[in-house]
């Protein structure tokens, strides 16, 4: 499910980077609406700027999103679409992560030191390697090395493809060897209606209970004769 919440967030930014160019300057969690049927939307285009060379110039005293913000943008104020790749790629640890922030523990200017030092966000408990290691892609230090929108789409619905054909196999697996188990459970015991086919079959008779079943039906052949004599003057 967080996968799919995550192409869902790369294809809002293919559809900006199809227009040639519009950069959102403001990729983070918080500008993303989610529907009832889990339909994204990107939203907040206050920060947004048209160009028309992927590339945009800031003044150094703009407002800008720091703990979602590429090195460039920390140190020239320099955004493009791959500027908002990098802060997808932190979007999509805040999804993996369940809404944890980015960098909680340190101050705006500790995660700009962290970030221009080489340091990334830790890989999120339970995230498949190959999915962290598309996020990593996205957090390189030049701008040409991180996948284009649609690049990042492509790699994200591959590792999708993978994470759900590995669930259908482990759950496939997992159904074999439980049936394996009754199976074999149903060997070891037998039914009742089986034990006693066995009991007939391939065992000898039980002498002490035939015997005790034809004493019985003696006595009960006793009765009758002795019930009859009262009823009937005849010897039986």
């Amino acid at each position: 499910m967080c996968v799919c919440v995550c192409v869902k967030v790369v294809c809002a930014l293919c559809y900006l980077d199809s227009i040639h160019y519009i950069i959102h300057r403001d990729v983070v969690a918080r500008n993303f609406l989610v529907t009832q049927y889990v339909t994204i939307k990107l939203a907040d285009f206050g920060r947004a700027r048209y160009v028309c060379d992927d590339d945009y110039q800031a003044e150094s005293s703009d407002v800008m999103s720091v703990k979602w913000s590429s090195p460039e943008v920390l140190l020239k104020c320099r955004y493009s679409t791959r500027s908002d790749v990098w802060s997808a790629a932190v979007v999509m640890w805040e999804v993996l992560t369940h809404g944890h922030r980015p960098y909680s523990s340190m101050s705006d200017d500790e995660t700009v030191m962290y970030v221009l030092s080489g340091s990334r966000l830790d890989q999120p408990v339970n995230c498949p390697r190959r999915l962290y290691s598309v996020m990593t892609s996205c957090w390189s230090d030049r701008p040409t090395d991180r996948p284009s929108a649609t690049e990042l789409a492509h790699r994200l619905y591959d590792v999708s493809l993978d994470i759900t054909s590995q669930s259908s196999s482990s759950a496939s697996a997992a159904s074999s060897t439980a049936s394996r188990q009754v199976d074999a459970g149903r060997e070891i015991t037998p039914s009742s209606s089986s034990s006693s086919s066995l009991s007939v079959r391939g065992q000898p008779p039980d002498v002490t209970t035939t015997a005790g079943s034809t004493d019985d039906l003696l006595t009960r052949a006793d009765k009758v004769r002795q019930s009859l004599r009262k009823f009937v003057n005849i010897r039986l």
